[in-house]
C-alpha cells in the first residue's frame, strides 16, 4: 500500500477497493474529500488513488508517471488559479461538467481531482453540485481541502471524507531513498520540506539544487546584502522555466498517444484541449518552482529567528544549524520578522499574475542588508 501506510483512515477507506490483501470487499465511492493541513500529503494520496483507479491490463507501465505529470488522458487535475487563489467557475464548467459525460479514452475510469475545494467560490460550487451528486458510474471525483469545516456543507455532504495527517521527515526520506535519492540528500530534502512529500520530491530533483541555492541566496541577502548583484532570480527563473517546459512536453506526448486512437473529426478539438492543458501545466510547474524557492527563503529566515531566540534545537536542517546560529548572534528578532513578512508577501503576490522577474528582483532589493 505504500503511501496509505502513513494514513490509517485513508488506508481503511481505500484498501478494500484497491486490492489490499486480506481486506474486506468494498465499493468505490463516486466522490472523496481528502482533508488535512498543508504537508499532510493530500496531493500525494490523490495521486496514489488516481494511479490505482487508472491502471489497466494493457501492459503499459507508465500510468504512475503520467498521473504525476498530469498528462494522463483520463485524468483532469484542477488547482486554484484565480487572482485570489480560488477554484474558478470556468474551470468547473469547462474541465469538469463538460468533460464528465465523455467515456474513458484509455482506462476503465475517469478521475477528476479538484484541489482547494475549500477555495471554491459559491458560483463554482453551485455549478458543480449536480455533477458531484450524480456522476456517471465510470467517473470518480477526488476533492482536497485544508480543513473539513472550511468546505461548503453542500459539497461536504456529497463526499466520503478522509482525514490525513502530515508524515514525519523520516517517512518522507525513506520514500525518496526508495526512489533512488541518496540517503544524505533525502534526509536534507525531507527536513526542508516540513512534512510536504511533494515539496521534498521537487527538492530532490535535478532542478532542486538550483531552487535551494536561489532561496538561500535571497534569504542571506537580508543579512549582508548582495542579492541585487548576485541576481539569484535569474537562475531561479531558468530552473522554473525548464520545469515548465518539461511539464508542457509531457502533456503533448500524452496527447500524441491519445490522437492515435481518435477519430479524425475529433482531432482538432483534442489538439486544442491539449494546447490549453499544456499551457496550464507549464504555468503551474513554473509557479510551483518559484513558490518553493521563496518558501525556502522564508524557511531560512524562520530558522534564523529561532536561533536568535535561542531555539536552535528547532532547526530541522542540521546542515545549516551551525551557520545560522552564528549569523543570529547580533540579529534583531523584530527585524527578522519584518524580513519574513517581505518574503511571505511576495509569495502571495506571485499568485496574482504579476511579472515574476520584476517581483523577485524587487524582493531581493528590499531584503538587501535589511538585517545588517
Amino acid at each position: 500500500m505504500g503511501v496509505l501506510d502513513d494514513h490509517p483512515q485513508a488506508r481503511s477507506v481505500f484498501a478494500p477497493v484497491l486490492g489490499d490483501a486480506g481486506a474486506k470487499p468494498g465499493n468505490l465511492s463516486h466522490a472523496y474529500l481528502l482533508h488535512g493541513p498543508p504537508g499532510s500529503g493530500r496531493s500525494e494520496v490523490a495521486e496514489f488513488v488516481a494511479i490505482e483507479l487508472l491502471k489497466t491490463d494493457s501492459g503499459r507501465d507508465d500510468t504512475a508517471q503520467r498521473v504525476r505529470s498530469r498528462s494522463h488522458p483520463d485524468l483532469t487535475w484542477i488547482t486554484p488559479e484565480g487572482a485570489n487563489g480560488e477554484v474558478l467557475v470556468d474551470d468547473i464548467r469547462d474541465r469538469v461538467i463538460a468533460q464528465v459525460p465523455l467515456t474513458p479514452f484509455e482506462a476503465h475510469r475517469r478521475v477528476f481531482v479538484i484541489e482547494g475545494a475549500d477555495r471554491m467560490n459559491e458560483s463554482a460550487a453551485n455549478a458543480f453540485l449536480k455533477t458531484l451528486e450524480e456522476p456517471p458510474a465510470y467517473v470518480h471525483l477526488i476533492l482536497t481541502a485544508d480543513s473539513l469545516d472550511s468546505v461548503m456543507p453542500t459539497l461536504r455532504s456529497r463526499c466520503q471524507t478522509v482525514r490525513l495527517s502530515p508524515p514525519g521527515a523520516g517517512v518522507i526520506a525513506s520514500r525518496l531513498e526508495s526512489d533512488g535519492v541518496p540517503a544524505e540528500l533525502a534526509a536534507e530534502c525531507a527536513a526542508l520540506a516540513e512534512g510536504d512529500a511533494s515539496r521534498a520530491r521537487m527538492l530532490a530533483s535535478t532542478a532542486g539544487s538550483d531552487l535551494r541555492a536561489a532561496g538561500e541566496t535571497i534569504a542571506k541577502a537580508a543579512l549582508s546584502g548582495g542579492a541585487a548583484t548576485a541576481t539569484p532570480w535569474v537562475g531561479l527563473l531558468a530552473a522554473a522555466g525548464q520545469l515548465g517546459a518539461d511539464a508542457a512536453d509531457e502533456v503533448q506526448v500524452a496527447n500524441s498517444q491519445r490522437l492515435e486512437f481518435a477519430a479524425k473529426s475529433e482531432r482538432s478539438r483534442i489538439d486544442r484541449e491539449a494546447e490549453e492543458r499544456s499551457k496550464r501545466a507549464r504555468r503551474r510547474a513554473e509557479g510551483t518552482a518559484v513558490d518553493l524557492a521563496l518558501f525556502l527563503a522564508e524557511s531560512w529566515l524562520r530558522d534564523l529567528q529561532r536561533a536568535s531566540l535561542g531555539a536552535t534545537d528547532l532547526i530541522a536542517d542540521a546542515r545549516r544549524r551551525e551557520a545560522i546560529s552564528s549569523a543570529a548572534v547580533e540579529t534583531s528578532p523584530a527585524r527578522i520578522r519584518a524580513a519574513i513578512e517581505l518574503v511571505s508577501r511576495s509569495r502571495r503576490t506571485m499568485g496574482l499574475n504579476v511579472n515574476r522577474e520584476l517581483a523577485l528582483e524587487a524582493l531581493a532589493h528590499r531584503l538587501d542588508g535589511a538585517l545588517g
